[in-house]
């Protein structure tokens, strides 16, 4: 999901890793899952995207900002 919404976004790897102070690499291990990221990571990733963290996560919601259960 994060590289759907960094790609939606409009955002190369170069430019994400840039905007985070980080190098391309670790966006690329993200985005394959192949790294965890902390809640802070999850957070600006979720504010550079213009996304709801719960949509980086995963979780289904509604546009009220309930989850739907699966």
């Amino acid at each position: 999901m994060i590289n759907e919404a960094r790609i939606k976004a409009g955002y190369t790897q170069d430019e994400a890793a840039e905007l985070m102070k980080t190098n391309k690499r670790v966006i690329s291990q993200t985005e394959a899952n192949k790294r965890t990221i902390s809640a802070d990571e999850l957070a600006q990733f979720s504010r550079m995207y213009n996304v709801d963290v719960r949509e980086l996560l995963f979780v289904d919601f509604t546009s009220e900002g309930e989850e739907i259960s699966c």
